[in-house]
């Protein structure tokens, strides 16, 4: 049959990850309006704070379709990625809300520390990297689990722990598909986001497992 033919498969996979780009694009649009034209300061920085605030719930959109791809191996974009917009919105709202407030402080604070020759500037550094990593497990989570927002970061700070090898995979996978993206932003614009999401989830596959299995076990107890 032609539906089980390389090429057929390989042209189906682009079209997934174009289709869950693009909605994640539409759902951001304020966000990549003011990205390219404003410029990226410190003035800014409440414009960027705002217009960032939605793209939380559009992030585990991302992740769960991508997450039933690597899984299921099929996808029905449009229908999947808003399903699951709908689904995690206030739990993911709740987080994102959170973490991205955590995330403007701690800028102002480097930008300001930087300016007044503040030994604490790599410190706030420090701390914007562990908020990175923590969102590595939290959005991926909740686009799996119904967890609370004080056991998200728990879960999230132990699974990095628990779970090295997809830490590092995962924050490989981002940083080599930032590098492409300022190389060859054009193209990678198209796919860059669905992308990123497949191959975190794909990494996140024994993880996730073993925090399901851990989440049904106390949930019998």
């Amino acid at each position: 049959m032609i539906t089980d033919r390389p090429l057929y498969k390989i042209t189906q996979y682009i079209y997934y990850f174009f289709m869950i780009n693009f909605y994640f694009i539409i759902c951001n649009i304020l966000f990549f309006v003011a990205f390219y034209l404003a410029d990226f300061t410190i003035k800014n920085i409440l414009l960027f704070y705002v217009t960032l605030i939605p793209m939380g719930p559009s992030i585990t959109a991302v992740l769960s379709t991508m997450g039933k791809l690597v899984r299921e191996k099929d996808l029905s974009p449009t229908v999947d990625f808003f399903k699951a917009y709908k689904l995690n919105f206030v739990d993911t709202m709740k987080y994102w809300f959170i973490q991205l407030t955590i995330l403007l402080i701690l800028v102002i604070d480097i930008y300001y520390s930087i300016n007044n020759s503040n030994i604490l500037s790599p410190v706030f550094l420090i701390f914007i990297i562990v908020c990175i990593f923590i969102m590595i497990y939290a959005f991926p989570i909740i686009s799996r689990f119904e967890v609370k927002i004080k056991n998200l970061f728990i879960i999230s700070i132990y699974s990095n722990f628990k779970f090295p090898k997809a830490t590092l995979l995962n924050a490989s996978t981002i940083i080599a598909f930032g590098f492409i993206y300022f190389n060859l932003p054009s193209l990678s614009t198209l796919f860059s986001v669905s992308l990123i999401g497949y191959f975190i989830m794909y990494n996140l596959q024994k993880p996730l497992a073993y925090l399901e299995s851990e989440m049904l076990q106390k949930h019998e107890e």
